[in-house]
């Protein structure tokens, strides 16, 4: 399978749909700006991306990144106002990593459950019959 390019297949599309190509172009911008948001805010630990796939986060990876942030907070140099600008930048991805690490922890515990109520309903159709 050879890949296509972009340029032409907002040329394609905007030939079949009939509208102008740099709208395409924009729209198909925004849509990919929005999901790089998505997958660099931490926003939900799962995200389903039509086309692509799901991205999952890893919790090993958010557990391993909490300490690493906070140790760099603690030895971080705030003299210059370039310096206080990225300590609040960390402060900030390290506020979303816990967030982040809360959610999955949920996540889980909602699928034990889950499974726990599908297997209990199992056994008792099961000894039932």
């Amino acid at each position: 399978m050879i890949p296509k390019k972009a340029s032409s297949l907002y040329k394609q599309v905007s030939e079949d749909l009939e509208i102008d190509q740099t709208l395409v172009e924009h729209c198909i911008d925004f849509y990919y700006k929005k999901v790089r948001e998505c997958l660099t805010n931490l926003v939900h630990p799962r995200i389903n991306i039509e086309g692509l796939g799901h991205f999952i986060t890893k919790a090993s990876t958010v557990k391993k990144s909490i300490p690493r942030f906070k140790k760099s907070l603690e030895n971080h140099d705030t003299s210059t106002f370039g310096a206080y600008f990225n300590k609040k930048r960390i402060e900030l991805k390290l506020d979303l990593l816990i967030v982040l690490e809360q959610k999955i922890l949920l996540e889980e515990q909602r699928r034990q459950t889950f499974k726990k109520e599908k297997d209990e309903k199992y056994i008792k159709t099961n000894l039932g019959e």
